[in-house]
């Protein structure tokens, strides 16, 4: 339908215009089996799509909608010098990122497809963004986190990502404890509704699904006690304990050296502390 005389000026910079030439830019370009891409240099953008045989994410298969957008900036000097365009930046990222799809008992790069657009930094930040709301929820950039972030601290006590709880094995979550919200089947539901949504044709019923999946209250499993008086760790406060010991469990995680009581329960007094806290006389 074409625009009436009355429709707004036409802004060729509107960042909504130019969000959707990049997209579509992208969605030109083919898609490469991930373990066999070819170094390249610059910056940019690029996709993943997922090909596997994992039963939670079958409705991504043979799709278009990527499981994660990610990015690699050239980044400028501070004395605003032309970027170095020689530098592999984008193929280093999306490198480091395959190893981390190799370390899980259940992935492997042959799963996966990759599609890259290389850019002058000032579109990469511009096209990640058009791509995560083209396809909103796309599950390792916002359900799924763990997957594209830092390791986090090197403590037992920092919970287990959702991508670490459903890709276990590597290295970096090795000994971790279970997730704080969510147990496996939990996860797997939360990505099975999050791929429905991305399947749905854009308009408000699909945008009304969205505000309502992002507003889903979490139910918590644990969480950090107040502090232990300097005698120790914290103890944690266990609100669901069958999905802790189950999910602890699945991980292999040594629970005997963890103190934690559930939530509601009074905690038990040390010896020494019954002893001084009874009635004296």
């Amino acid at each position: 339908m074409a625009p009436s005389p009355a429709s707004p000026q036409f802004n060729p910079l509107d960042l909504d215009l130019l969000g959707r030439n990049l997209r579509e830019e992208i969605n030109r370009r083919p898609r490469v089996p991930l373990n066999e891409i070819d170094p390249f240099p610059s910056a940019g953008l690029y996709a993943l799509y997922y090909k596997g045989d994992l039963e939670f994410y079958h409705g991504l298969k043979g799709t278009d909608i990527p499981i994660y957008v990610g990015k690699a900036s050239a980044g400028n000097s501070d004395y605003g010098d032309a970027p170095d365009l020689t530098q592999r930046k984008l193929f280093d990222r999306i490198t480091d990122h395959r190893g981390s799809i190799n370390e899980p008992n259940n992935l492997h790069a042959s799963h996966f497809d990759v599609r890259y657009l290389t850019l002058d930094d000032i579109w990469i930040v511009l096209g990640e963004r058009a791509l995560l709301r083209a396809y909103s929820p796309v599950l390792w950039n916002t359900l799924m986190t763990g997957f594209g972030g830092n390791p986090p601290g090197q403590g037992r006590r920092n919970p287990r990502s959702i991508w670490d709880s459903i890709h276990p094995g590597r290295k970096r979550a090795a000994g971790r404890l279970c997730n704080r919200s969510y147990s496996s089947s939990e996860m797997e539901k939360l990505i099975q509704d999050g791929i429905k949504i991305s399947l749905m044709d854009p308009g408000e019923q699909r945008d009304e699904k969205l505000k309502e999946f992002r507003n889903h209250p979490k139910e918590i499993i644990w969480k950090e006690g107040k502090g232990s008086g300097g005698k120790g760790p914290k103890p944690l406060i266990v609100f669901r304990k069958d999905a802790f010991m189950e999910e602890d469990a699945r991980f292999q995680v040594d629970l005997s050296d963890i103190e934690f009581h559930l939530a509601g329960v009074p905690e038990q007094k040390s010896t020494e502390e019954a002893v001084l806290d009874a009635p004296q006389g």
